[in-house]
């Protein structure tokens, strides 16, 4: 059996991957920068922090997504089969915060690390991530409850998402993991949802109305483009399956 290890086990996706594998060694985020692993075969390490509103203190930003890393980076050898690294698709974005600068700087630490040292890295870009689990802050989550509970929500109609089920983010993980994918890869369907169309997918599910409010604008880094654009990762086998109905389906049903 492979020895594997992951980090963030207890996140959304990562409660979700560690489901689907076996032999996994999980690393609490906060044993992360003192931990000294044991010989391994692939490595998971989907801990972040940055990417929620309430995360706003710089020095948790940096210490979570670079030092970190560096701190595992350090331990890496070139007989492991792949580390796997989660990043985020908001590097891409025209308008970045610390959470994706801070992500950004880890993608150079690792690619120099497996030009420098010829270690299988692969770097996962991750597009909005939705399914059974998801955070009860996130747009999808909120408009159920919306629909269902009447809970008020501010609403902005415009910007657009590459909706992606979690189950599809955990698949193509392995996927890649097990192909021995090295370099950058995106996670997406390449189609985009505007959060009306998505406002409209939910109400039709439930069969009930959003309570909302509509605002010109709640982040500053939304845009009506964020979208994959990189399909290397069907390479090696793997698409996506659900669509974004089948998330919001399944979302209600789980209620």
């Amino acid at each position: 059996m492979s020895r594997i290890y992951e980090t963030g086990a207890g996140g959304f996706i990562g409660r979700n991957l560690l489901a689907k594998l076996e032999g996994v060694t999980t690393i609490p985020h906060k044993e992360i920068r003192t931990t000294e692993l044991l010989p391994f075969d692939y490595f998971y390490f989907l801990s972040a922090y940055g990417n929620m509103s309430h995360h706003t203190e710089d020095e948790k930003i940096v210490q979570a997504n670079v030092l970190d890393i560096a701190h595992m980076v350090s331990q890496l050898s070139t007989d492991i089969k792949c580390f796997v690294f989660m990043s985020t698709s908001s590097v891409k974005l025209p308008m970045q915060t610390m959470y994706s600068r801070t992500k950004k700087a880890a993608e150079e630490i690792l690619l120099a690390v497996m030009e420098k040292h010829n270690v299988p890295v692969c770097i996962v870009r991750p597009f909005s991530v939705t399914g059974v689990g998801e955070q009860k802050e996130h747009l999808i989550p909120t408009l159920i409850r919306s629909c269902l509970d009447g809970e008020h929500m501010d609403f902005v109609p415009t910007p657009s998402h590459d909706f992606i089920d979690v189950d599809d983010v955990t698949n193509g993980l392995i996927n890649l993991a097990t192909s021995g994918a090295r370099g950058i890869y995106e996670l997406g369907w390449g189609k985009k949802h505007t959060n009306e169309e998505v406002k409209e997918l939910v109400e039709d599910v439930t069969h009930r109305k959003a309570n909302l409010t509509e605002v010109p604008h709640l982040r500053p880094y939304d845009t009506k483009h964020w979208v994959s654009t990189n399909f290397r990762s069907r390479r090696f086998g793997w698409k996506p399956e659900k669509s974004l109905r089948d998330s919001i389906e399944e979302m209600v049903e789980s209620r």
